[in-house]
């Protein structure tokens, strides 16, 4: 632009990460300069993932966020239904390098069911990837079922 402005338009580290100089010259002939570093900051990237299906209770199961590209540092996270996930019985985040997490169920119960996400955050922004879990459990009773005798003739209701 004639106002000095320079515009990059979808900037790519690969193409345009560097030292960028301004000479601007006057009708007197002076000149004055200055120099830019530009540096592109890369999203995380979340590699997909999910559950083994069908999980059924008492198994285990496990997935990893792995983020494969995006500038360090990283802060990896995981959410439950929507909130950050809290350690509880049967669940347990770990970092297991500084691109990867893993959550692992063990046991699984019904109470595990749902979605989960792994939020990945750097300087460049935020990435996410949410999968489901669906853990198939026997049926139980809400009322167990009692022996009952009725009067031969009468109504019974069980």
């Amino acid at each position: 632009f004639p106002n000095g402005t320079l515009v990059i338009e979808n900037v790519e580290r690969m193409s345009d990460e560097a030292t960028y100089t301004c000479v601007a010259k006057n009708s007197q002939g002076y000149t004055a300069k200055g120099t830019l570093e530009v540096q592109v900051m890369v999203l995380p990237r979340i590699v997909p993932f999910s559950f083994e299906s069908p999980l059924f209770a008492g198994q285990a199961s496990q997935v990893t966020c792995l983020i494969s590209e995006g500038d360090q540092p990283l802060d990896i996270q995981w959410y439950f239904e929507g909130q950050p996930l809290k350690e509880k019985a049967g669940v347990t985040a770990t970092k297991i390098a500084q691109r990867a997490s893993l959550l692992l169920i063990d046991p699984a119960s019904w109470s595990h069911s749902g979605s989960y996400a792994c939020i990945a955050r750097n300087a460049a922004g935020m990435s996410n990837y949410t999968t489901s879990l669906e853990v198939h459990v026997p049926p139980r009773w809400i009322i167990e079922p009692t022996d009952k005798a009725f009067a031969q003739g009468s109504d019974a209701k069980v």
